[in-house]
């Protein structure tokens, strides 16, 4: 009796979970429902390209897809928590997802992921500047280049000197093998959780995977196959949801 009341509590706060995530559709959300639901948004900056403008404070995210289902990093450049203080990188970890970390007081703590933050100094936020900048992230995006969500790829949006910006970078490419911001963040990571490298047989589709572009990323099976296709400046077809 006791096992099924805690299988019908468990069953209510996901269902919980699940209605609010319907509700905020935030990509970078502890639930998997809303995170999924604002999971392209949060790539394409949606945010971020709302509230950029001049004297806006300067953000960046990074995106390192490595195999959704398996490992996500998140990076995001944020302006000093408090006036005079320092900026702060924050990294998060998703994937994978251990139900045996489940428990009734926390229901979404299998989704939650591994997260971390370390202030920096005006040296480090140089660095991160200077690596950006070599990686040719002013460069216009590359408009039509597929991102397979069960390939390798990097995706930065930025709101620097009040202006937006976005740019992709996927595995196997020279523009992915002369990257120079990862080993910035790479250092600074306090998540403790090992990166996972490019893996060589990774697919490499130019074309949209047949189930469709731009699809829906969440499937109660498991991991979703989707692909996302880069536009002018951020990619193509997002519906927001913010």
């Amino acid at each position: 009796m006791l096992s099924r009341r805690r299988t019908l509590a468990a069953m209510a706060a996901l269902a919980t979970a699940a209605a609010l995530g319907g509700c905020t559709g935030t990509g970078n959300s502890w639930n998997p429902v809303g995170r999924s639901l604002g999971w392209f948004n949060f790539l394409n900056g949606t945010d971020m390209r709302r509230d950029c403008g001049p004297g806006a404070p300067e953000r960046v995210r990074f995106v390192y897809n490595a195999r959704w289902g398996e490992q996500v990093r998140i990076y995001e450049l944020l302006p000093p928590a408090n006036p005079g203080g320092p900026p702060i990188l924050g990294s998060r970890v998703i994937f994978p997802e251990n139900l045996l970390n489940f428990r009734l007081d926390d229901p979404l703590a299998p989704w939650a992921g591994k997260r971390g933050s370390i202030p920096l100094s005006p040296a480090d936020v140089a660095a991160i500047d200077r690596a950006l900048d070599d990686s040719g992230f002013d460069a216009p995006a590359p408009a039509g280049l597929n991102l397979p969500s069960d390939g390798f790829y990097w995706v930065v949006a930025a709101c620097r000197g009040g202006q937006f910006h976005f740019n992709a970078w996927v595995y196997p490419s020279e523009r992915f093998a002369a990257l120079r911001f990862p080993e910035e963040l790479f250092r600074r990571d306090r998540t403790g959780v090992a990166v996972r490298p490019p893996d060589p047989n990774a697919p490499t589709r130019i074309q949209a995977y047949q189930g469709g572009r731009n699809s829906a990323a969440y499937s109660g099976m498991g991991p979703s196959i989707f692909d996302l296709e880069v536009g002018e400046n951020g990619l193509k077809n997002i519906l927001s949801v913010f």
